[in-house]
Formats: structure tokens, sequence, C-alpha cells
């Protein structure tokens, strides 16, 4: 996978770190970041088991603007791959 943008490079995203993102429980990212990818995986693969632990986790590591901000920014982007494939909109 290649980094696209010029704005994720200037902001510290590498090839590395993207590559990273298959094992992110091992990987070079903080415990806000790991709770945060945690999160979507869980809203993505089953949203109805984001449980009392997870949802602790989330409040420990973020205040509850930012937990909105980032629900609404993971399921935004979960939406926008549903339509992408869909509407098989190419790559």
């Amino acid at each position: 996978m290649t980094t696209r943008y010029a704005s994720g490079r200037r902001e510290g995203i590498t090839e590395e770190l993207v590559t990273a993102l298959g094992d992110y429980e091992r990987g070079p990212f903080s415990e806000r970041e790991k709770v945060a990818l945690r999160y979507a995986d869980r809203m993505y693969e089953d949203h109805h088991k984001v449980d009392d632990a997870l949802w602790a986790d989330l409040r420990g590591q973020f205040s509850d603007d930012e937990t909105l901000e980032l629900s609404w920014a993971i399921a935004e982007f979960i939406a926008l791959g549903k339509i992408i494939y869909v509407l098989d909109v190419p790559y």
C-alpha cells in the first residue's frame, strides 16, 4: 500500500505506519490510538458488540465531545465504504 496523500505524509503518516494497521495492537500506536482503532473495528464488524469494557476504555481516553466526533467519523467512513462498493465506484 502506498501513502497517497501529501497531507497525510505531512502529518507523519508513513508507509510503515499504514502497514502496521494490520496488527495495530502490537504496532507503534499510542493506547489512545489503539482504543480508537479497536472501536472502529468493532463498529465495522458488529456494532452490537461495543460492550461496557470497550466503552470504558473509550471514556478513559476521550472526552464526551471527542467520543461523539470519533463515533460520527467512524460511521461516515463505514457508510462511505458501503456506498462505494454498492455503486461500484472505481478505486
